[in-house]
């Protein structure tokens, strides 16, 4: 990139905020998951910046500035996913949006809160309980995850079940085009439309900032659970605790793979079965009523909950999924969003690929709606390894076919999924994206090279056909590591 560039980028943000450090762009150059180096013959995933703006204002500079020379912009938040969303694929510009990080107005009576899109979910968590409220839902990696980037990428979490997508509890928006304009945009908004920059991984804008609906802090919350031996009935049970009257805010699956790994770490001592997690949250009427429900149709089944304390303890580490990865050195995992009366059948599926890859896989199904199940494969691999890892990486294809034959979907796009996008958002509606993104992004410059179709540093596309073959090598070549 020329300096020049990087000379006007300087006197946009200041000098303590742009680096050109080669180990800063290297820590830059991926997400949660490690990539090969041999990777970089056909990407270039290294960025030729890295800047943080403090401002709606300078977010819109910087894109205007890369928009007038055709340098590439990449969008970054925590980079706590593993999809390659944030992962550069032709170099450019990384748009490092830590320091939009201000809560602003607050509503109590109104319930609604304003956000910069930088802010942490877990700071924000802490900042509403002082003043008697909390947020509706939120991810899973909460104490690192930023509120634009779970908007951005998947939305969906803990109190899904109960207050649905994140998308539903926005009531306006922020967003700076890739040709610098500041847009202010509400939920009832015809052009551009809110739904537009959800889940579209910044390619279509920077959300700069939010107005998100709050409630107040609940009454009272309780924690449940209950080992399950197999499938079949750990299905049945699910089924039975979405039609209770008040719905779990959080109802979650360990199984029996994830559960021994997370043993191995806690020391604790668990049972060789499957654990279904349930956590309530309301009145203390509410409380009481979900608390007697779940023992009722626990005990009906001749089954006995399991230890308060364990319930209790797993519940605080709701926020530390990927901990297995200590067991590691590295941890891969493929996701997909299933319909849940699939969940029995896609859970048998996954786990029989244990004996084709010759390895442990631990699944957390998280239910996030009274349709839907999230469901999150995890392995441990080791990226030193290069040609076994490498034919590991097959693995989170093959999890995500698992769902898509059941009727299921991709969650999230990034680098690694885009050959799954018209399944993320169906023919009709990616179509209009891609229309609003030629509209918004006439030069290109946001995010390229992955989402709406993965290409090569050298522009080369990577089609399903492409994807599949390359996924088929490396799936044959585990045999022979």
């Amino acid at each position: 990139m020329e300096k020049t560039i990087t000379l006007q980028l300087s006197q946009i943000v200041g000098g303590e905020d742009i680096s050109t450090s080669p180990l800063e762009r290297k820590l830059y150059s991926h997400d949660a998951a490690p990539i090969p180096d041999f990777l970089s013959l056909f990407f270039k995933p290294m960025p030729d910046v890295i800047v943080r703006p403090e401002s709606a204002d300078e977010v819109a500079r910087i894109l205007r500035l890369a928009s007038d020379y055709h340098v590439p912009v990449i969008p970054r938040a925590a980079g706590s996913w593993s999809l390659g969303g944030v992962t550069p694929v032709k170099g450019g510009i990384v748009l490092d949006l830590v320091k939009l990080n201000k809560i602003g107005k607050l509503s109590i009576d109104g319930l609604w809160v304003e956000v910069e899109a930088g802010v942490v979910w877990q700071d924000l968590m802490e900042q509403l309980l002082e003043k008697g409220a909390t947020v509706l839902s939120y991810p899973t990696s909460a104490p690192s995850a930023t509120v634009g980037g779970w908007v951005s990428t998947g939305g969906y979490g803990i109190g899904s079940l109960k207050y649905g997508h994140i998308g539903e509890q926005i009531e306006a928006m922020e967003v700076i085009t890739p040709k610098g304009e500041i847009l202010h945009v509400s939920k009832d908004s015809a052009d551009p439309k809110i739904e537009w920059f959800f889940g579209t991984e910044g390619q279509l804008g920077v959300i700069s900032k939010l107005k998100l609906r709050i409630r107040n802090k609940p009454e009272e919350s309780s924690m449940h659970g209950v080992y399950v031996a197999g499938h079949k009935e750990l299905a049945e049970l699910i089924s039975e605790f979405i039609k209770l009257r008040e719905v779990p805010y959080c109802l979650k699956i360990l199984d029996s793979g994830l559960v021994a790994l997370r043993s191995m770490l806690s020391n604790r001592e668990m049972e060789d079965k499957n654990l279904i997690l349930a956590a309530f949250e309301g009145s203390a009427e509410e409380a009481s009523y979900a608390t007697t429900t779940f023992n009722q149709i626990v005990n009906q089944r001749g089954l006995q909950p399991s230890d308060k304390d364990l319930a209790q303890a797993e519940w605080q580490e709701r926020y530390y999924s990927m901990r297995i990865g200590r067991l590691g050195p590295t941890l891969l995992g493929g996701e997909t969003i299933i319909p849940i009366e699939q969940l029995e059948p896609v859970l048998g599926e996954i786990k029989s690929l244990q004996k084709k890859y010759n390895l442990k896989i631990g699944i957390e199904a998280q239910v996030i709606s009274k349709e839907w199940v999230l469901i999150l494969a995890m392995y441990l691999a080791d990226e030193r390894k290069a040609l076994r890892y490498i034919t590991q990486l097959a693995l989170i294809r093959d999890i995500i076919n698992i769902g898509l034959s059941h009727g299921g979907k991709p969650y999230g796009i990034g680098l690694w999924n885009s050959v799954y996008v018209k399944q993320q958002f169906g023919k009709e509606y990616l179509k209009e994206l891609k229309s609003v993104k030629r509209r918004l992004d006439p030069e290109g410059i946001m995010n390229p090279g992955k989402f709406f179709r993965a290409e090569t540093r050298f522009g080369i596309p990577i089609n399903m056909i492409l994807y599949d073959t390359f996924m088929n090598i490396l799936s044959f070549a585990r045999r022979f590591r």
